[in-house]
């Protein structure tokens, strides 16, 4: 111990020491008692001077001024940092350039590469225990690696740029590996979970790819539907959970549309391509086609059927974390030149995704002769998601729309492995794979999948899931074309071959001009009822997807402004399915502030456009509350004591409410626990009569994140004087007035019980936080809880729970005449001795921003590396 402690003081000041022997001895308690990581290691040689968890102390922060040699570069790139840690990358050609973001990556994010990657492929099991081992099932299942490495062959096959940017970028991340292996430098994870990172190949970054698409495109509607429908009748399911909003969207493609025959979907999922059966038998078509129909208007699905479905539910729930889609928050907005204050675009973009420690973010400049681009990098993928080029700026956010269909297959007991499908039998594709234990044993696993896809559930009810996002893709190629791009046809044609996720690419250019499409596949199926489970004999199957040109869009419109906030993109006379309330497209709450606010500037500033930003006003309470002091005005509360003070305090401080969810706000805090309880007031005797099994299935659970109750009631409230429908007592009226005063009246107690007798103590910050958890799953190296202003429907948004762990990613504001400004809650290094760990949160909270900017300044420099060949 004693020798560690001098090998530290040789880097780190006393204080500094005294940080990283507690963080190590942290770390150490963490491998030996964390759930999830198997038996105890041996950790003799993780106490190693010179090798074991002492060199996190040296690798925490980045040489000042050095010359690296890396296998395989033609000629030297020079990698100049700002003091914030940004990389500035100058190279001869493409190659160089990816070759060093490689290495940059994996010298900053090399654990959170590698848990990515080995999420992805079923991995986890290997290095965090059995804890693990569902997520692994799951994403075996789904097939990313299988995608992937379909993506590579075509790749490899067809050659071009893609190809070699691949296996540039792989080169530099595997330099990085055995520079850091030999000096004993690998990320302190790896020595304490006793593993070392595997090569990095392009099927890695692929497989990246996929797990962030699944973060953002994998949904199980149709089986909320099915539970939903099972329990309260498939009616009462459609009126709760319609089709269409019955509220304002305010949709950025408000037609006309076209309805044009689907195009062909290309490469299919692999595995589903149909092999027919040795032997066909004598069964007829239809005796199998009536054994195909699924959870149809009016049938309530069988106990069996119920079961099985929610094993599905019980299993991804279970995943590390839950590999689903359960929310929506992401805005971008642009101006045009003319409705700038200072004649340019004016261009933001902040998606909503989980937030952590690393981040997800890895911000770079990248320059070759070709190239000139400057935003942040998902670690593990070459290139930049979001941000400019020296003449266009874009960002996203996601299109929210159903791009997993489920099928019920038609099996028979005595054809095991196969299925009935127009009218023929045909063979499953098996895969056996062996999920790799941490004990050195494997877990043998099998995968069957059907031309629909894989199989979710066999037991009950065999189902398929046919998923848009396990398409194979050229999305890396996609965004290669959007760095060339000029123009906006340069931009919209770049976007033609990205497939999944579908996305919200917002536009802006040096010229004046504003865009935004929906780019990725929008699958089209021959099912009438594509929100539930449908038959796979065959009449039901996707045909295709909605073609390009008839993808929500549009340009330079005569608003001169375009935005999206994960409201539904296009109206309800759309020609195209594209999903339904329950498909996680936001309320049109944020939309509605961003649109109202657009519209009353006539022109709009960069400063403006962060106010914009960073709003906490929410619209739904600005709707609802002046009909709740209506409602209360007309009824009596409680009489005397703290109770009755309280309701008539709490009455009043809603009355001066300016409807914004500022931390120090009681209001908000009053408002945010009505809404929660006149939901649950409302709609809970039914859930809880008809048994709905939220326990299971979390997207039923009633709270403010349910946007598809959130717009039902809201639109109940404004309109009607009692519930318009059968919420479980027919025949009887249930008033509006009435739920409202229950409602407040739980709220007042709730919150004095809770919070104190004094409303004016009840502020927001006190129950609503906000935290960015460790992706090594320790509490310590993470970020809060803390007491936090906003929700899910303010445009600075928080996840819809108490303690937020998902919001503003990456705040950008772009204007091509003056200044940009950009700024993420984390840091680029994931050492947690790094002064690059978590520099940038306090600037990120008090709602600051860094100078974006293509260019680095010599005062904001603060070393540069010379990368040699």
């Amino acid at each position: 111990m004693d020798s560690a402690r001098r090998s530290l003081k040789g880097v780190l000041g006393k204080r500094e020491v005294l940080v990283a022997v507690s963080l190590i001895f942290f770390l150490v308690v963490m491998a030996l008692a964390s759930v999830g990581f198997g038996t105890i290691p041996a950790l003799g040689s993780a106490f190693n001077p010179a090798t074991g968890v002492w060199s996190i102390a040296r690798t925490a922060n980045l040489p000042k001024t050095t010359s690296l040699h890396l296998a395989g570069l033609n000629y030297p790139v020079t990698v100049s940092f700002s003091k914030d840690g940004v990389p500035y990358v100058y190279a001869q050609n493409d190659h160089d350039l990816f070759m060093a973001i490689g290495y940059l990556q994996a010298a900053n994010r090399l654990f959170e590469m590698d848990v990515l990657r080995r999420e992805a492929s079923g991995g986890l099991t290997q290095i965090l225990g059995p804890g693990a081992l569902n997520t692994d099932k799951l994403e075996l299942t789904l097939g990313l690696g299988r995608t992937a490495a379909a993506e590579w062959a075509n790749m490899d096959k067809a050659g071009g740029a893609v190809k070699a940017d691949l296996l540039a970028y792989s080169s530099g991340v595997n330099n990085r590996i055995a520079q850091d292996e030999a000096s004993g430098n690998l990320p302190v994870e790896f020595k304490l979970l006793k593993y070392t990172p595997a090569p990095w190949t392009p099927v890695s970054s692929l497989l990246i790819q996929g797990d962030l698409t699944q973060q953002m495109d994998f949904t199980t509607t149709p089986i909320d539907y099915s539970l939903l429908a099972g329990a309260v009748g498939y009616k009462r399911a459609m009126q709760l959970f319609p089709v269409n909003f019955p509220n304002q969207q305010n949709p950025y493609d408000p037609g006309p549309y076209r309805k044009l025959p689907p195009v062909p979907l290309g490469a299919r999922i692999p595995g589903t391509t149909p092999v027919l059966a040795p032997s066909q038998g004598s069964a007829t078509s239809a005796a199998y086609l009536q054994t195909g129909k699924a959870a149809y208007p009016g049938k309530y699905i069988s106990a069996a059927e119920a079961s099985s479905i929610k094993s599905i539910e019980s299993w991804i729930s279970s995943t590390l974390p839950p590999m689903l889609r359960l929310g929506s928050a992401s805005n971008n907005f642009a101006v045009m030149g003319v409705k700038s204050s200072d004649k340019s675009v004016i261009l933001e973009g902040d998606p909503h995704l989980d937030q952590t420690l690393p981040s997800i973010w890895y911000q770079l400049v990248a320059n070759s002769p070709d190239i000139h681009v400057a935003g942040v990098s998902v670690p593990g993928l070459p290139g930049i998601l979001i941000g400019r080029n020296q003449t266009i700026a874009w960002s996203l956010t996601d299109s929210q729309d159903q791009a997993a269909f489920f099928y019920q297959e038609v099996t028979s007991k005595s054809r095991p492995n196969e299925y009935f499908w127009r009218g023929k039998w045909y063979q499953m594709k098996v895969y056996h794979y062996a999920i790799k234990e941490k004990s050195g044993g494997s877990v043998p696993y099998t995968v069957k999948v059907t031309v629909h896809g894989p199989l979710l559930a066999q037991n009950g009810m065999t189902l398929a899931v046919d998923w848009m996002g396990a398409l194979p893709t050229d999305d890396l190629g996609a965004m290669y074309g959007v760095y060339q791009a000029t123009n906006y046809s340069q931009f919209r044609n770049a976007l033609r071959g990205w497939k999944a996720p579908t996305l919200n690419f917002i536009y802006g250019d040096k010229s004046g001009n504003v865009g935004i499409i929906s780019a990725g596949v929008y699958g089209v199926t021959k099912g009438s009822k594509p929100w539930l489970p449908m038959s796979g004999s065959g009449g039901s199957d996707i045909i295709g997807a909605i073609p390009f040109s008839e993808n929500p869009q549009t340009y330079d419109p005569s608003s001169h402004f375009v935005f999206s906030a994960n409201q539904r993109p296009v109206r309800s006379n759309y020609p195209y399915y594209i999903g339904t309330t329950a498909n996680f497209f936001a309320t049109g709450y944020r939309a509605n502030i961003i649109h109202n606010y657009l519209v009353k500037h006539k022109t709009l500033s960069t400063s403006q456009a962060i106010s914009l930003e960073l709003s906490v006003k929410d619209f739904l309470a600005s709707e609802i509350v002046p009909k709740l002091l209506k409602v209360l005005k007309t009824t009596v509360g409680p009489a005397g004591g703290a109770l009755g003070h309280n309701y008539s305090e709490a009455i009043s401080l809603l009355k001066g409410w300016n409807y914004r969810m500022n931390s120090n706000s009681s209001s908000a805090t009053i408002w945010w626990y009505f809404w929660s309880n006149y939901l649950n007031s409302t709609f809970g005797p039914l859930w809880k009569s008809a048994s709905v099994p939220t326990g299971v299935d979390p997207a039923l659970k009633i709270g403010p994140n349910m946007t598809p109750l959130d717009v039902v009631l809201e639109q109940w409230t404004l309109k009607d004087k009692t519930i318009p429908m059968d919420l479980g007592a027919p025949g009887q009226s249930v008033s509006i007035s009435s739920l409202m005063t229950q409602a407040f009246s739980t709220t007042v107690g709730e919150l004095t019980s809770k919070l104190g007798a004094n409303p004016n103590n009840w502020q927001w910050d006190r129950v609503h936080f906000r935290q960015f958890p460790s992706l090594t799953f320790v509490g310590a190296l993470g970020y809060g809880p803390r007491g936090s202003s906003g929700d899910i429907w303010t445009v600075n948004a928080a996840d819809g729970t108490l303690t937020s762990k998902a919001g503003p990613s990456w705040r950008m504001i772009v204007n091509f005449n003056h200044p940009s400004y950009a700024v993420y809650p984390g840091g680029q290094s994931e050492n947690p001795l790094s002064k690059w760990y978590e520099n940038d949160i306090s600037l990120w909270w008090n709602g600051k921003y860094r100078i974006f900017s293509q260019e680095l300044s010599k005062t904001n420099t603060l070393s540069t590396w010379t990368l040699l060949p």
